[in-house]
Parts: C-alpha cells; structure tokens; sequence
C-alpha cells in the first residue's frame, strides 16, 4: 500500500487530503478484521489505494460515536451550524484540485467532469450553510377550535448515507 499510496500523493498539492483509512470517533482507523480491499483505477485497471473492509462488526463502535457527536451538535445554534458548514465549503474549494485528482482514480472520470462534480457538490454545502440559519417552524390553524398544529425543525439523529459510485462527492 505505502508505494501506490506515494504514487497518489506525488500528484496531489496537499497529500494529507488522501486517507485509506475509516473515520471513527475523531481517528483514521482499520477494520477490526484487519481486511482491506483494493481500490482499482478504471482508467488504467490498476490498483492505486485500498481501504478498510468495514462489516458488521465495525458499525456499533461508529454508531455510537456518532450518537455521542450529534449529542454535541443538536445544542448548537442555527448559527453554529452554519460556520461549520462554511468550513467545510471552504475546505472543499481550497482542495478541490486534490480532491478532482483523488476522483479521477477512483472513478475514471475525465478530470474536467470531476471539477463539475467537485463545484456541484459545493453548491450544495453552500446552500445548506444558509439554510442552517434559516431553518424555522410553523404553525397552522387545526380543524378542531382551541388546537394548534406546528412543526419543529431540529436535528434528530444519527444518518447514514450510501452514496453512488459514480458521483460519489455530490
């Protein structure tokens, strides 16, 4: 792995942006297996990373950090929120020359459309950082006299998310 993971970051303008690891509880960790799978690129139909083969065994742990972290996050202001979102726009347009080269192997994609999807991905976070301090209920007249029918909007747990394997930013 240290050799194709070289091979990756000679190419890449901050290589700490690569990882081949699972992010747990604020650590890049393994599979508690220890099992690994190759990471191929299309384009050239050679390997150039692996990752941790995470199974059933790894969820639980990564589960409950994320419960506990979301614990913090859900008493954050809608203001809060939103900077941690701008930081997080921010550190996708500061590498998204690195993050399109990291996107090229692993999906074979021409470099130009993983630019398109890196900026389509970003559009969103921007969005979002607005919404987070927009974020309000409501409330509406009931059917019945003397009730009132409303909405909260407020975090309520823990997600997961599969994403697709050809556009896997956005």
């Amino acid at each position: 792995m240290a050799e194709v993971k070289s091979a990756i970051n000679l190419s890449l303008k901050h290589p700490e942006v690569f990882r081949d690891k699972a992010y747990v509880n604020g650590q890049w960790v393994e599979a508690k297996s220890g099992k690994r799978f190759d990471i191929i690129d299309p384009g050239s139909n050679r390997k150039f990373a692996s990752c941790p083969d995470m199974a059933a065994e790894d969820v639980d742990e990564a589960v409950q950090a994320a419960q506990a972290a979301f614990q913090v996050y859900r008493t954050f202001t809608p203001r809060a929120r939103a900077d941690l979102l701008a930081k997080f726009d921010a550190l996708i347009r500061e590498h998204k020359d690195d993050l399109a080269t990291i996107l090229v192997y692993e999906t074979g994609k021409p470099l130009v459309e993983a630019y398109g999807e890196i900026e389509y991905a970003a559009s969103f976070t921007r969005w979002f950082t607005g919404e987070a301090e927009r974020i309000q209920g409501t409330t509406f007249p009931a059917a019945i006299p003397g009730r009132r029918i409303f909405t909260i909007k407020q975090p309520i747990g823990v997600t997961a998310a599969l994403v697709p394997w050809n556009f896997p930013i956005a």
